[in-house]
């Protein structure tokens, strides 16, 4: 194909992913934004924190002590973000939806490359397709899941790399490829499933034996070993120290193996049926929302017989139809590490989950819709004669841009995201956990009329309300609604849920942190230093029960050991005036104006 025909499906792809994402750029943090972004003391250093990025795991800067990921790339790029444009989510979107243009352009690079060249107008239907599919809205949207787009980017780049020097053997090249791949695997590490990718394209369409194409991939092994002994380095082992928890993953709660196999059976049935039919789409499907199930549910054969189906397919068209095969199978490898079969991971189900494994899908429904007019295909006069198909991918596309550009208005806010998402997700938990939180601090707290504060607050202890009766022992749905009874003024219905929320979670900082606040307010100053005590040794790092708890020992006369903790304080949120106006005025009460002076001037100039 000419090179300004090529620019001009460059120009399309570009075109349709940046507009599809367009309307997420006024949208604000959500979900997991703040435990790696906003809310995260190391980010918010800038660039001085990629010291302590590349030594300490994903969520250490939100002050998390137990971990099982190590993702020092995205991180770095949130600091970097932070340092140019502070607290600015739009910055943070805008790069999201560059980045993910930028990546379905190399994608079609990469597919014109492993074709070469002869199937650009099924490369620019998969990718066209691959665009648009409302499956991505939770990568896209999500700024945190620019880890996602950074480890498939890498990825495209170091393979095309080394596709090219195929023929002519480069060692510059070679080792240029390893560090894209490093810097994929140091970006998520769900990387690993590609070294299965590479010699599937060597065996399908360079014609390698599989000898031969493992021989050819050994070379990634070292970026593998290098992630491998950084993370086990980070995370003292490579699982890390993380306990997986039956709200994020029902399977960690099966009884036999039994259950837990024919549940997975039945959730992989579910992300085909996503691929196939992207609705309604939500953010969460934890528990109850997803269930066990036995061996006599028919949708536990359904979904078998339909994997039993693809792999047979994949067998008969290994020789006979290698774009097939292709498609096939990369759905197979990258959808293994999310399929709870061979390792339990963090979450039952997640639509995130399909970002690559959609590639798959898309690659193969692009093929059978193009595969019956193959003969009529002329590279020349492409447009004309690419007519009929390009008619269906226009139509299957214009109404995945529909639901893609529909589902970003949910990814608004925090609030937005559940009070869209609750009434499908009804069954989930932390659905209604979600929805209450965005009910008290989003809603409630932006509205001046106390009144219907007051009722906001009500409604959210509703939502508690139902997550708990879902989850009995949801420690954090326990803490929640005790923060809602104490911001009505209701104390002894507080007290009670912060002792469940540390009953069933001895380690919730923030419902001990709380519980300190509560006996604080009603005077119980050595009850107050018990609980804040607990919760910084749940949590070193809480900024709140370290303002708190040296608010607590001033209070109690113990002044040095007060200034000790607001100073703590200070180094994690160094723009808060409150806590310099509290060391200030600890100093006056020992007496020092002449130290106190400094830090009541410090609090001033913030406060303006």
């Amino acid at each position: 194909m000419k090179r300004n025909k090529l620019q001009q499906l460059y120009g399309i792809l570009l075109l349709v992913s940046v507009l599809s994402y367009a309307n997420t750029l006024s949208h604000d943090y959500v979900l997991d934004d703040f435990s790696v972004i906003k809310e995260n003391f190391v980010v918010k250093q800038g660039m001085e924190a990629l010291p302590t990025i590349f030594k300490t795991h994903y969520r250490h800067g939100y002050g998390y002590q137990s971990a099982n990921l190590y993702r020092p790339i995205p991180l770095s790029l949130f600091a970097l973000q932070w340092e140019i444009a502070p607290d600015n989510p739009t910055f943070a979107h805008a790069f999201n939806i560059l980045f993910y243009a930028l990546s379905i352009c190399l994608l079609f690079y990469f597919l014109n490359l492993v074709w070469k060249g002869e199937r650009p107008w099924l490369a620019f239907f998969t990718c066209f397709l691959f665009a648009l599919h409302p499956i991505h809205t939770e990568v896209v949207a999500n700024i945190k899941s620019i880890d996602e787009l950074l480890s498939f980017a890498f990825v495209l780049i170091s393979f095309s790399i080394w596709i090219k020097q195929l023929e002519k053997p480069d060692f510059k090249k070679k080792f240029l490829s390893l560090v894209f791949f490093t810097l994929a695997f140091f970006s998520k590490e769900s990387t690993i499933t590609f070294l299965a990718v590479l010699p599937l394209i060597l065996i399908l369409f360079r014609q390698f034996s599989w000898q031969k194409a493992l021989q050819s991939t050994l070379p990634f092994l070292l970026p593998t070993l290098l992630y491998f002994i950084s993370r086990i380095a980070v995370l003292g082992s490579l699982g890390g120290s993380k306990n997986i928890a039956t709200i994020d993953n029902i399977l960690v709660s099966a009884d036999n193996p039994l259950i837990k196999l024919v549940s997975a059976i039945k959730i992989l049935g579910l992300y085909l049926w996503k691929l196939v039919f992207p609705h309604p789409l939500m953010n969460d499907y934890s528990l109850q929302q997803i269930q066990l199930t036995s061996a006599s549910d028919p949708w536990v054969w359904f979904s078998f017989l339909l994997y039993a189906a693809l792999l047979y397919i994949l067998y008969r068209s290994w020789k006979k139809v290698p774009v097939l095969a292709f498609g096939i199978g990369l759905f197979f490898i990258s959808l293994s590490l999310y399929s709870n079969l061979f390792i339990t991971i963090g979450t039952a189900f997640g639509e995130r989950l399909l970002f690559v494994p959609s590639l798959g899908y898309c690659l193969v429904l692009a093929y059978l819709i193009s595969q019956p007019f193959k003969s009529n295909f002329q590279i020349k006069n492409f447009w004309q004669s690419a007519t009929t198909p390009l008619l269906i991918v226009l139509g299957i596309g214009a109404a995945y841009g529909f639901k893609t550009v529909d589902r970003n208005q949910a990814w608004k806010d925090n609030y937005t995201l559940y009070a869209t998402d609750v009434e499908n997700c009804n069954r989930s938990a932390r659905c209604h956990y979600y929805y209450g939180i965005g009910l008290m601090k989003e809603k409630a707290l932006n509205t001046a009329d106390e009144a219907q504060k007051r009722q906001l607050i009500q409604e959210s202890i509703k939502a508690f309300d139902r997550a708990l009766g879902l989850y009995p022992s949801y420690s954090d749905a326990y803490g929640q609604r005790g923060l809602a009874y104490y911001r009505l003024q209701e104390y002894q219905a507080a007290l009670s849920d912060y002792q469940n929320a540390t009953r069933f979670n001895p380690g919730n900082a923030n419902a001990w942190s709380n519980m300190g606040t509560l006996f604080f307010q009603m005077k119980q100053y050595q009850e107050a230093k018990q609980s804040f005590q607990k919760a910084l040794r749940a949590n070193p790092n809480h900024v709140d029960a370290l303002a708190n708890y040296g608010s607590t020992l001033g209070t109690l006369g113990e002044y040095n050991s007060a200034i000790t903790y607001f100073k703590k304080a200070v180094a994690l949120k160094p723009n808060e005036a409150s806590y310099y106006q509290m060391i200030g005025m600890t100093y006056q009460n020992m007496g020092r104006k002449d130290l106190a002076g400094p830090y009541l001037q410090k609090a001033q100039q913030l406060q303006r």
